[in-house]
């Protein structure tokens, strides 16, 4: 299913719904996401919802711990991160991966539920102890982040780097990067700490990269500053101007490498016609905001509305046939 989605979501599109129709839990569980995201199909979040529930009803931690994800991002509900604690904790206690990190995250944070760090650890812990997979790596770095940092506990930096190599072989970017600059500090071993740095680079979305990068351009290392200029450049793949300027002002200066003053050029006009573009749709939203609220708009409705409330009109004229045969 993962692999017909990837390929072409439009395509797997109808397959999906009709497998989630047929009661197909893992399909409805992926119908739910493809309708949240927009992908493959038009952006329904309420629907989106609506099959992660029949997922949980049908007895499926995976879909508890979506509705959670529902109830904590607001797809298609109004945000309650208390609500979505109550179903992260159902499903951490059947033994889903993500429901114990998404629950361990809420109670260190203290969102929806009382701040609580020892059982947050609980729940990290437990999901790290699950064995593979995306879940049990980071919650693999949380516990070597509390055994870092002595959270309600004294520090335990050897300790620490042992759950951060957990979480780095397991793949995720933060353990990487914590791993290496644990490594760097504790060792001064360069040759230990720059690949998992590269890794977590490679690995890590855009705002992780911009973090990496102002973290690590600084240093008189020229491998570090190298790495830096990649952690920059993959920010900027975000598109936003700061990114691109950011990455624009290291060429300039040559970080980690030599001048480049017309690739800088080509990510400072970048940069421009980003911002520019930004201010073109704010200008254009607020034009469509002060029509909608004008006088004229409010004495009767446009051709464009009275177009739609046609379609709408045709379209409930439709729902009622079909559900009448």
């Amino acid at each position: 299913m993962h692999a017909r989605i990837s390929k072409n979501p439009q395509a797997a599109a109808r397959w999906v719904e009709a497998a989630a129709l047929n009661g197909i839990v893992s399909a409805q569980i992926a119908w739910g996401q493809m309708l949240v995201d927009g992908h493959g199909v038009a952006r329904d979040p309420e629907a989106g919802r609506r099959w992660f529930d029949v997922a949980a009803a049908a007895g499926s931690a995976e879909g508890r711990n979506m509705v959670g994800r529902a109830f904590e991002l607001g797809w298609g509900v109004a945000a309650d991160p208390a609500r979505a604690a109550g179903h992260y904790r159902q499903a951490a206690e059947a033994g889903h991966g993500w429901g114990q990190f998404n629950l361990a995250t809420l109670l260190l944070e203290g969102r929806g539920v009382p701040l609580s760090r020892t059982e947050a650890l609980h729940w990290y812990v437990r999901a790290a102890r699950r064995g593979g997979g995306e879940a049990a790596a980071k919650s693999a770095t949380m516990v070597g982040r509390y055994l870092e940092h002595g959270w309600d506990r004294p520090s335990r930096p050897a300790a620490a780097a042992r759950w951060y190599l957990r979480g780095a072989e397991g793949g995720d970017y933060r353990g990487q990067f914590d791993l290496a600059r644990l490594l760097l500090e504790r060792t001064g071993r360069l040759d230990l700490a720059a690949p998992w740095f590269t890794r977590a680079v490679e690995a890590g979305v855009p705002a992780f990269c911009r973090h990496v990068g102002m973290a690590l351009r600084g240093s008189p290392e020229p491998t570090l500053r190298q790495i830096a200029l990649r952690a920059l450049e993959r920010a900027a793949e975000s598109g936003e101007p700061e990114d691109l300027r950011a990455y624009g002002g290291a060429l300039a200066e040559g970080l980690g490498a030599i001048p480049d003053a017309a690739a800088a050029a080509q990510f400072f006009r970048r940069a421009r016609e980003a911002e520019n573009e930004a201010r073109r749709l704010a200008a254009k939203g607020a034009s469509a905001v002060a029509a909608s609220s004008s006088p004229a708009s409010r004495k009767r409705p446009t051709a464009l509305l009275r177009a739609a409330r046609h379609a709408l009109t045709a379209a409930h004229r439709a729902r009622r046939s079909i559900t009448n045969r």
